[in-house]
């Protein structure tokens, strides 16, 4: 029997007839607030599952469905989420520092005001998301980006070689120190920039005529 309890009240919310929680269902599961950190969840079904404020941090999530799922505020920091899929769940405010979502499917994704610094999400398919998140230090190697909005997102030295950013929206971006060789940015347009600089801070008035 495994019981999985609420991270602030210790509230049982679910209690699961087995002994491991890999490939259990879950879909639908209302989980807000729950403790599944550390937790082996891989190909673990929590489609449309309410996880909101839930803690998975350090959990292995690899190739669990969270299709359509409600995670907003939730934290994945250091989590194994490589080739999950998340297309089209609500994931504002949710955390995802330094977790591994390499492979991962988050199309159609709201994830507005989420942390993904240094998180690996290299090959990942991202298009048509809402993505004005931190992606700081983060690792978008040939990630799929295409017709995403990533207005007002934080890039600042994110690796992008490779990505495509067909029809993505970049209005008001931070791309300083960002690396973009080779990403796509339409059809046969690929850029061959090895980053953009970082801004040089201004200096004094009196420094500039002294």
């Amino acid at each position: 029997m495994i019981e999985i309890r609420h991270k602030r009240t210790g509230e049982v919310l679910r209690q699961i007839e087995s002994e491991t929680l890999v490939g259990t269902f879950l879909e639908g599961a209302k989980l807000a607030g729950a403790d599944l950190s550390k937790r082996d969840l891989a190909k673990a079904d929590l489609q449309r599952a309410d996880l909101r404020d839930a803690d998975l941090s350090g959990s292995d999530l690899r190739g669990a469905l969270l299709a359509g799922a409600l995670i907003r505020g939730a934290t994945f920091d250091g989590a194994n989420l490589e080739r999950c899929d998340m297309t089209d769940s609500f994931a504002l405010g949710a955390g995802f520092h330094d977790a591994n979502l390499k492979g991962a499917t988050l199309r159609y994704s709201k994830l507005s005001e989420a942390d993904f610094s240094g998180a690996n999400l290299s090959g990942a398919d991202l298009s048509m998301a809402e993505l004005a998140c931190d992606f700081s230090g983060a690792n978008l190697t040939k990630a799929d980006l295409r017709g995403s909005n990533l207005s007002g997102a934080v890039l600042d030295g994110a690796t992008l070689l490779g990505a495509n950013l067909t029809d993505t929206k970049l209005a008001g971006a931070d791309l300083a120190g960002a690396r973009l060789e080779g990403a796509i940015m339409g059809a046969n347009k690929r850029l061959g920039t090895a980053m953009f600089k970082k801004k040089e801070q201004q200096r004094p008035w009196w420094q500039i005529w002294g």
